[in-house]
């Protein structure tokens, strides 16, 4: 190791610091980078997820007669799942590794957990008919295949009726 530095510091002059610290920057500044765009991929994943279903429920249930417009809400307890392809390889020293098997550079998933709905919130025009606040919170059940008790239903602008 001692050899590289001075290697190094032969051939940069004697500005093995100010290498270092370019170098150190550059790392630096990639991690940064790359950091951000991973976290900022994974939020809106979660997010678009939930924001979709919302979407797409309230366009579906707002079709049930008498059930007028709907807004829908939306708790998720995580972000989902994603089950990869693994192998594993036991050594001659006897450790075992265990890793991701690639096609194209990318693991294989074997399977998409979606997130785990835990609360709707319906809130409708029509919500005040008993008929169509059935129709709601049954219609969300089995869409979402949850338990009736995770969704409450509301008349907009009303009171509680489920």
């Amino acid at each position: 190791m001692r050899e590289w530095l001075a290697k190094l510091k032969t051939k940069t002059g004697g500005k093995l610091a100010e290498t270092v610290f370019i170098i150190l920057l550059i790392a630096v500044a990639a991690l940064i980078l790359f950091t951000s765009l991973g976290g900022k991929e994974g939020e809106e994943s979660e997010g678009s997820y939930a924001r979709q279903t919302e979407k797409r429920l309230a366009a579906v249930l707002s079709q049930i007669e008498g059930a007028g417009e709907v807004e829908v809400f939306l708790t998720v307890r995580s972000e989902g799942e994603l089950v990869v392809a693994t192998e594993t390889t036991e050594h001659a020293d006897g450790s075992v590794t265990t890793s991701p098997v690639l096609s194209g550079g990318e693991p294989i998933v074997l399977e998409e957990c979606l997130p785990a709905v835990t609360g709707v919130l319906i809130v409708a025009e029509g919500a005040d008919d008993l008929s169509v606040r059935f129709n709601l919170l049954e219609a969300a059940a089995s869409v979402l295949d949850i338990n009736q008790s995770l969704i409450k239903v509301y008349t907009k602008g009303g009171s509680q009726l489920l």
